[in-house]
Formats: structure tokens, sequence, C-alpha cells
């Protein structure tokens, strides 16, 4: 693709976002550069769950059949690349990749998504989203009847105890640390038979 290429708008990030916001655009005759890296968050999960009608598929495979109904539209590129840097001008943005190519653009639309951030454990990283997951929504019914580790401090425990708790009757809070829970709280989870330990796990 030639440097210096004048688009409508740049789209940082081609995942489901970004591809949903480019789909809006050209189907109103914008001109559309999406700019992905290709390393989505989701990248380790097996299978994408409690999504109507691709439950049980991989994210990968969505986003790819997303993106050849994306890129049937011809006002619409992809580059594969990440986006280095970005500066603004009188007319718009310049975004450069790190490759030291340089794309213009009137508007631009960041559809990063998110990077999580993972404690300091050995092996966390490696199985997030495998056997480590974030959502009980998600991936919790995959995970049902079996014991289950929530690793949470504070008030949001009490939360997620309720939901994992409907798909297991073994719960175990894991505080990496000094509890820090009201008496009530605590009440709360001798009542239905979910300890605490407060070790912490480092690597």
């Amino acid at each position: 693709m030639d440097t210096a290429i004048n688009f409508d708008v740049i789209i940082v990030g081609g995942s489901y976002a970004g591809l949903s916001a480019a789909m809006a655009l050209e189907r109103s005759l914008h001109n559309v550069l999406i700019i992905d890296s290709g390393l989505p968050c989701n990248r380790q999960t097996p299978q994408s769950h409690n999504f109507i009608t691709y439950d049980g598929e991989t994210p990968a495979v969505i986003a790819e059949k997303a993106r050849i109904q994306v890129l049937n539209y011809p006002t619409v590129r992809l580059h594969n690349g990440f986006a280095a840097s970005g500066r603004k001008t009188d007319t718009g943005f310049i975004i450069e990749t790190l490759e030291g190519l340089e794309f213009i653009a009137k508007k631009l639309i960041f559809a990063t998504g998110i990077t999580d951030i993972m404690p300091d454990i050995k092996g966390f990283e490696q199985c997030w989203g495998i056997s480590i997951i974030h959502c009980p929504y998600c991936h919790g019914y995959e995970f049902r009847n079996q014991k289950t580790a929530i690793m949470v401090n504070g008030e949001r425990a009490l939360h997620l105890a309720s939901l994992v708790h409907n798909l297991s009757n073994d719960v175990n809070i894991i505080t990496s640390g000094k509890a820090v829970f009201t008496g009530e709280q605590r009440n709360k989870f001798q009542m239905h038979n979910i300890p605490v330990t407060e070790k912490r796990y480092r690597k």
C-alpha cells in the first residue's frame, strides 16, 4: 500500500468494533482505511459463547467472516500493521505505522479494544482465556460443576461469587493478599460455604 493516501476515516483496530464501524461508514460511501495489528485481546480464547448465531465458534473465525463482508465494499481498505504514532493537522490526522508508512484522514476512530493487565503469577498469562476466564456469562457454562476459584477482593467479591455460585457448589475466593471484607460479607460467604484464601501468589 502506498504512503500518504488520503481517506475520509482511518480506523485503528480491525476486530469486531473496528469492522462494525467500517461497515457503517462504507455503506455511506466514505473512503475508509482499517489498520490492524492482528493481535486481538481474545486471540487465546478457544471459543466464543453467549454470542447469538456464533455460539461455540472461535473468535478468529467470527472476525474473518466479518472482514470478508466488510472488504466486499469498494470504499474500504485493510492495512495489516501496527499504528505506532499519530498527529493532528489543520485538516485531519496523520497516522504512522511501525514500518514507517503514513496515512492521512479527515477523521480518526480508535477501536483498539482493551489490554488485559495480568497479575504477577507464574503461568497466568498463558492460561488467560483458556482455563483462567474473565466472564461467567461468556465461559462459565463450560466450567459448570467444577471446582472454581475467583481472584477478587473487596465489595465486588460478593457480586461475582453470587454469579459463579449458580454454576458451581465448590467456589473459593482468592484475595491474593489481606482480605478486605465487612463482617456481613464474610457471614454471607460462610452461609454459602465459600472459603476465603488470602495467600499471595507470585512468580
